[in-house]
């Protein structure tokens, strides 16, 4: 017996900015979920996953937007029912419950987090990272430059310092770029876009290296594991500024 497309959903609202929620969505954080699911996208408004286990083929969805309330999360599921439809039904919609309101529990958890502030320099078309050199579970791993925000610094400030220590550049900072990421000890990294000022070179005061990536090239190197979530977002930027040179 053939079965029927279903799509069911199930949406929160949360007093977090959309950027900090999104840092909220890993799919392995959720029991229901973890084990059953890979995630195949991830976007600054969401990600999607599809089921790799089980007796059907699922189609999880999270998609944020935000609302002058907050953020606004929206959990659906793409599945092919046969039989058994109303209990499944139920099953799916306690599911997406489950994720929509634990989505919303560690945004709010979240929400005070330290930032530690990441840089991603554009020079033409290309995008600077550097290798650390410490400590030695972090050694010959690439990141972009940046660090700590300090007590009442701004995260711009935060950036132009980093830069000048790491690097010994001035920068000037724009906006921010993709999503925020969640890192251990309940601490979130934020990317901003910058430019260099003036003429100097940067130099690795404290790294192994430094490198200039093009968008195709930012795969080339093993980076830290919350800058390589940030890959697709940073392939997207270069991009864009090609567009805009061109």
């Amino acid at each position: 017996m053939a079965g029927a497309d279903v799509i069911l959903r199930t949406t929160a609202l949360v007093d977090v900015p959309r950027r900090i929620v999104s840092a909220a969505l890993p799919v392995a954080d959720f029991p229901s979920l973890g084990g059953h699911f890979r995630v195949v996208e991830v976007l600054a408004d969401g990600w999607s996953a599809v089921a790799v286990r089980g007796p059907r083929a699922y189609r999880l969805d999270v998609r944020l937007a935000q609302t002058p309330a907050g953020t606004l999360v929206t959990c659906s599921a793409d599945f092919r029912a046969r039989g058994g439809m109303l209990a499944h039904r139920s099953r799916v919609l306690a599911v997406l419950a489950e994720l929509a309101g634990g989505v919303c529990s560690r945004a709010l958890a979240l929400a005070g987090a330290p930032v530690i502030v990441g840089t991603a320099i554009v020079r033409g078309r290309c995008l600077l990272a550097q290798q650390r050199s410490y400590p030695a579970d972090a050694a010959g791993l690439w990141e972009l430059p940046g660090g700590r925000v300090e007590p009442g610094e701004s995260d711009v400030d935060a950036v132009a310092r980093e830069c000048a220590e790491e690097l010994g550049v001035t920068v000037a900072v724009g906006a921010a770029v993709g999503p925020d990421v969640a890192l251990p000890k309940g601490k979130l990294l934020r990317i901003y876009r910058a430019t260099l000022v003036g003429d100097a070179e940067p130099h690795p005061h404290d790294h192994a290296d430094l490198r200039w990536l093009t968008a195709g090239q930012l795969g080339s190197v093993p980076w830290l594991p919350a800058d390589r979530v940030l890959i697709p977002a940073l392939r997207q930027l270069l991009r864009q500024s090609t567009a805009v040179r061109s």
